[in-house]
């Protein structure tokens, strides 16, 4: 009977280890997190029956609703770092004539789909920044916030920022008005949640290591693919009437806000650049709709997309997302810096892959990446 977990993956359910029974009966762990919306993990368990004809690891009813879980990696140099915390959302049992046959998944979700989607209340924010309103939120749940200013748009002279639902739908149209990231992952190694209402942490900030595609032994992608909506980016003209003096103020935004990721901007790329006309724009106030202009195309520019597979073991660490990535072996054109989008873990046993979504504004080597990463496995 195994009592230790193995040494790159531990779960605790309710702060405490998980039970032996449960342990033995687990089979894969799945953790789908991402950008924009609520992390999920599953827990896959394969049953077998006890002396008195009841399953084995559900004579005990431990995963109850919204029960905290959470799960932590520590492949390579050993130092576990926690993925999710989760609560428990719900659970499936699948029972069969075969012995052996019948399975137990628990599913459960990050605060974001879980407490912060618990309570319906409404809420009135005076004279409040949707920052400063993100961050009091984030408070309530015991959160760090890591959120960045937004401009102050909406005072009282304008309209009054009014709640109407749960905090975490609210907070999706706040991150939706101000075209930011919006997610919650825990601070790796003290597992404490941190919340996140952002732009993309594009540079100057760090990538967190480097995806190789065919490159002898530091290979550590399965496979890596990538494509180009080479007429997705786009300007945007428009105009807004000012509330107090009823004139017409023009809006534009001719380029991406935001440090381009490769060589070659990719709005810049089209010639002659398309441009997106708005009029219906839903801002308080001319400097707001230019704002959401500026924001519309920063997020045009994103058009390069990509997916890989990776070998867990071999990178030997989990993937963040909302941090970026350098991937290398791609060709000049394709390698270069990417944002990590979505991440979905699966662990079992004996073996840790990551399928990750990547997206960047631009194509080309720069010539300042810095293909090193110090945590490889050598």
């Amino acid at each position: 009977m195994a009592i230790f977990p193995p040494s790159f993956f531990s779960i605790q359910v309710g702060f405490a280890p998980l039970p032996p029974p449960w342990f033995d009966a687990l089979r894969e762990i799945e953790i789908e997190t991402a950008v924009g919306q609520a992390s999920i993990f599953r827990l896959h368990f394969e049953l077998s029956r006890n002396a008195w004809g009841d399953f084995d690891a559900l004579a005990v009813d431990l995963f109850r609703p919204l029960v905290p879980i959470t799960i932590r990696i520590s492949a390579g140099p050993g130092v576990p770092l926690t993925v999710i915390n989760g609560f428990v959302a719900d659970g499936q049992l699948q029972a069969s004539n075969t012995p052996g046959a019948s399975t137990y998944e628990v599913v459960g979700m990050d605060a974001l789909g879980t407490l912060m989607a618990h309570v319906d209340l409404p809420f009135s924010w005076p004279n409040m920044s949707d920052d400063l309103i993100a961050t009091t939120i984030f408070g309530r749940y015991g959160m760090i916030p890591v959120v960045m200013p937004v401009p102050p748009f909406r005072t009282m002279l304008d309209t009054t920022t009014t709640q109407r639902g749960t905090d975490a739908a609210f907070l999706q149209v706040l991150a939706r008005r101000n075209s930011v990231s919006l997610y919650i992952q825990p601070e790796p190694l003290s597992g404490r949640d941190m919340g996140h209402f952002h732009p993309p942490l594009v540079p100057p900030l760090p990538p967190q290591g480097v995806l190789s595609i065919d490159f002898g032994a530091q290979t550590n992608l399965d496979s890596f693919s990538v494509g180009t909506d080479m007429l997705k980016p786009t300007g945007v003209v428009g105009v807004k009437t000012d509330p107090r003096t009823r004139a017409p103020i023009p809006v534009i935004a001719p380029v991406a806000a935001e440090m381009p990721m490769g060589l070659e901007p990719a709005l810049t790329r089209v010639v002659p650049p398309p441009v997106e006309t708005r009029f219906g724009d839903t801002a308080a106030s001319p400097a707001e709709a230019v704002w959401h202009a500026s924001q519309r195309a920063t997020e045009s520019a994103r058009a390069i997309q990509a997916s890989a597979e990776v070998d867990g073991l071999k990178f030997a660490r989990p993937l963040f997302v909302g941090v970026p990535v350098l991937v290398r072996g791609a060709g000049r054109q394709h390698s270069g810096l990417y944002m990590v989008d979505r991440v979905t873990h699966r662990i079992s046993r004996d073996d840790y892959t990551q399928s990750v979504g990547l997206w960047r504004n631009a194509v080309g080597l720069t010539g300042a990446e810095v293909f090193v990463d110090p945590l490889a496995v050598a």
